[in-house]
């Protein structure tokens, strides 16, 4: 439309020009009365062009616009199809993990690849809270050094971890890891801050059972990775549930291991795992030593101030034998008011130093207990020892060396209580007393 204007208005002006070639005088007048007609409708004509290119323009930038929105949306679309892939493999690879530490290890490993971009750029490892206890300690992790945290215990107290298990919330640190504020140091050595320095963020993730915080996966990662579980929280609080689930269901079927009152493993489960631990000394030719202890004068207590304070003595007892030995050691209730400690490796003597056994006592006679909120009691452990030593001792099971360190603990008693009793102190067996 605007050429055909454009055409009219040149035709016109060509003809009046003739006309006044023709008849100067009529042409001059035509010409004169048609000047503001040409010029409003040369005017109106450009004016349209104009807003034509405008209209074009805007045109093409809203179509531009709706393109880049039709990209936005299947690229989220992809996003949202992975995510939901992940979520799926990663429920199929939990429920096809036939232990708890399989399925912690299918947990770190999905963690660590959801906040990685390329290989060995998110490090992540599991914390475990230790029952009857505030600490929480290592338990397994992918692409990560963990040297110097096997034997590391983390308070629930302290601010790091006490900031998660309060408020049940994912907690992100994105800090210079030499500045003060770093938050680093609380897990690593000053040594590998320099290679964790390129990660640059922290990352906490609680680990929910039954309002509980019973795990905190913790994540170094990059900062677009740290930024992405900001952004994406939905997508990683469904893997976190999946996880917890998973995981809660695993513990849950553990706890038929463990004795309720001192989160100890009960009877039956020290015997399974008194085997296992046999079989892999039978291996690797290693020592294995069995402690019993039995709580001195036990009866008096319920007795005199209630079968409530007595479980309050039974529970502290449990949580000192669970500080003073080593993550590896296998620790049970074994009945009523006496424990056993497994220690696979170990040849307790009584000239070492360094004896397991009688740090155990040591720990339990220096430990304030408190009864009826107020009565300070000393408490005092009996304890028995036995050894098996392969290969002479290979084919001793279970009940034999139990019923040695059960001689061991009836001489101890005998002895005047509140003592270890090594092998070599017994010359004739027998039960223990109450």
């Amino acid at each position: 439309m605007h050429k055909i204007i454009t055409a009219v208005i040149i035709v016109g002006v060509v003809l009046i020009a003739l006309y006044c070639v023709m008849d100067p005088l009529q042409g001059g007048i035509l010409l004169v009365a048609s000047l503001p007609f040409l010029f409003f409708t040369w005017y109106t004509n450009r004016e349209n062009g104009k807003l034509r290119k405008k209209i074009s323009q805007i045109l093409t930038a809203a179509q531009m616009e709706k393109e880049e929105i039709a990209r936005d949306l299947r690229r989220q679309e992809q996003r949202h199809r992975e995510q939901f892939e992940r979520i799926q493999a990663f429920g199929q690879d939990l429920s096809t993990s036939l232990t708890k530490d399989q399925l912690m290890r299918t947990v770190v490993k999905a963690f660590t690849k959801v906040t990685s971009s390329t290989a060995s750029d998110s490090q992540c490892f599991l914390l475990s809270h230790t029952p009857g206890t505030d600490d929480f300690v290592y338990e397994i992790g992918d692409n990560f050094d963990s040297t110097m945290l096997k034997t590391d215990r983390f308070n629930a107290t302290d601010d790091l971890l006490k900031l998660v298990i309060s408020t049940k919330q994912c907690y992100t640190y994105v800090t210079d890891v030499f500045g003060a504020d770093s938050h680093y140091g609380f897990f690593i050595k000053e040594e590998r801050m320099s290679f964790l320095a390129q990660l640059g963020a922290m990352v906490l993730l609680p680990l929910i059972l039954e309002e509980q915080v019973w795990g905190i996966l913790v994540i170094f990662c990059r900062e677009e990775a740290a930024a992405r579980i900001k952004h994406e929280s939905e997508f990683f609080s469904l893997l976190l549930a999946q996880a917890s689930v998973a995981l809660g269901s695993a513990i849950h079927r553990g706890l038929a291991s463990v004795d309720r009152l001192t989160q100890l493993y009960n009877r039956n489960f020290l015997y399974k795992r008194m085997k296992e631990e046999m079989e892999f000394c039978n291996r690797q030719q290693l020592p294995l030593s069995v402690v019993i202890i039995d709580i001195d004068h036990f009866k008096a207590i319920n007795d005199s101030y209630g079968h409530q304070e007595g479980d309050m003595v039974l529970k502290k007892v449990a949580q000192i034998i669970n500080k003073n030995v080593r993550l590896t050691d296998v620790c049970a209730r074994y009945g009523g008011e006496e424990f056993v400690v497994v220690l696979p490796g170990i040849l307790e003597k009584r000239e070492d130093r360094f004896s397991i056994a009688e740090r155990l006592r040591a720990a339990v006679e220096s430990a304030e207990f408190f009864v009826l909120e107020q009565k300070r009691l000393t408490i005092t452990i009996s304890l028995g020892v036995a050894v098996r030593i392969v290969p002479q001792d290979k084919n001793m099971d279970s009940d034999a060396l139990i019923k040695k360190a059960d001689e061991c603990l009836y001489k101890a008693k005998r002895n005047g209580r509140n003592q270890v009793c090594y092998p070599d102190d017994v010359q004739a067996g027998g039960a223990a007393s109450a």
